[in-house]
């Protein structure tokens, strides 16, 4: 059976052409070639494990999944295992991308055929990406960076064999690449929490940078920028939930401290909480450093939110939420406070889509505001 065909008319009704030359730089790579003999899907078996879609077991199952339109491949977990070892729990730590979302980025990039646009390129990977963008825009133009030595040589390889030259760095990306610069275009496959400056201070005059942006509180923005004067602005343009750049993980601390102080919610819980990712992503921005995990069922349900530092906890009962011990605050940051604020705050402006939302980025750090940039909702340093 043909997946290519069927991919490629399933992205046709979603829209994904609406570029004109993606259409024959999609006919044009083939994904199959960057796509590891084995690798993870999403399904898992009875033990939680996720299982593995091998090509010499079932060649038509791993086709199938490579052309997959809304599914990645998971290539890589906890840095390094590789799919060889069998089934397996572990963080994603590398992917190939769903074929989605990699067009709908390179839609937002905004490049044409023939344009001599110098295009950096964050997270190689298997380097299917950086192939398609060669098609486009040439290999000699494209600069493409991957901070694991075992998937920049892969990445370097799959190109090669695949008639694609660009300059292939391993490195950290998120210094950018000085011998190629100055750019025109910036599209990271991997999420921050900032931009770096070198980003910014590397790329020419309305130089257009594309990457997945997250929170600690929530996954999944797409953030496009129009860098002019040495300054990032831009808004959201959609959802894009990738692995973390390495140096942005989050530290997953929890250290809180002794003393606590009780307290009644001013909200149900579940008014904040559990309705949707739009609305998670959208007070993630006003709470950039906060995480939250869920534990517990029924009466014995809670929340619990911690800071970046690790310095400032809250645990939230949802039953009988009202009553003065609901909430447990420890540390000099009442979190569940500072979340009903900003939730209260998003609600004020009209429960505005997270579209509605954009960040600068200048010498002074980021500035998240809605609607216009001049309109600033709160500044903080970048890290």
């Amino acid at each position: 059976m043909d997946y290519q065909a069927i991919a490629r008319r399933e992205l046709d009704v979603m829209g994904a052409f609406r570029s004109p030359w993606l259409r024959s730089a999609f006919d044009a790579v083939d994904r199959e070639a960057f796509a590891p003999d084995a690798f993870w899907g999403y399904d898992t078996d009875e033990h939680g494990r996720h299982v593995v879609i091998d090509k010499a077991a079932d060649a038509d199952a791993w086709r199938r999944a490579v052309w997959n339109t809304h599914r990645s491949l998971i290539t890589q977990m906890d840095d390094g295992v590789t799919a060889e070892q069998g089934p397996l729990k572990g963080d994603f730590t590398s992917s190939i991308s769903a074929l989605d979302i990699v067009l709908e980025k390179l839609n937002q990039l905004e490049v044409e055929p023939g344009h001599s646009h110098g295009v950096l390129h964050i997270g190689t990977a298997s380097g299917y990406d950086s192939a398609v963008l060669s098609e486009v825009v040439g290999s000699e133009n494209l600069t493409t960076i991957e901070f694991d030595p075992v998937l920049a040589a892969r990445g370097a390889k799959n190109l090669r064999g695949a008639g694609y030259t660009p300059t292939v760095i391993c490195g950290d990306g998120l210094e950018g690449w000085v011998a190629t610069a100055p750019y025109d275009r910036v599209i990271s496959t991997a999420a921050v929490r900032s931009i770096p400056r070198q980003w910014r201070e590397k790329s020419r005059d309305g130089a257009i940078v594309l990457v997945p942006f997250n929170t600690l509180y929530a996954r999944g923005g797409l953030l496009k920028l129009r860098v002019r004067g040495g300054v990032a602005s831009g808004r959201f343009v959609g959802g894009a939930c990738y692995m973390w750049v390495r140096s942005h993980r989050p530290k997953n601390q929890l250290m809180p401290p002794v003393d606590s102080r009780k307290d009644a919610s001013p909200i149900d819980p579940e008014e904040i909480l559990g309705r949707g990712w739009a609305q998670d992503f959208a007070l993630g921005l006003y709470l950039p450093d906060v995480s939250l995990s869920h534990r517990g069922e029924g009466e014995d349900r809670q929340v619990q939110l911690w800071d970046e530092e690790g310095t400032s906890v809250a645990i939230v009962n949802y039953d009988e939420w009202w009553r003065g011990r609901a909430v447990t605050v420890y540390g000099e940051r009442n979190l569940w406070a500072e979340l009903v604020g900003a939730y209260s705050a998003w609600c004020l402006s009209g429960r505005p889509d997270y579209r509605r939302f954009g960040l600068t980025y200048d010498e002074a750090g980021e500035h998240l505001w809605l609607k216009h940039p001049a309109d600033v909702l709160r500044s903080r340093p970048t890290w």
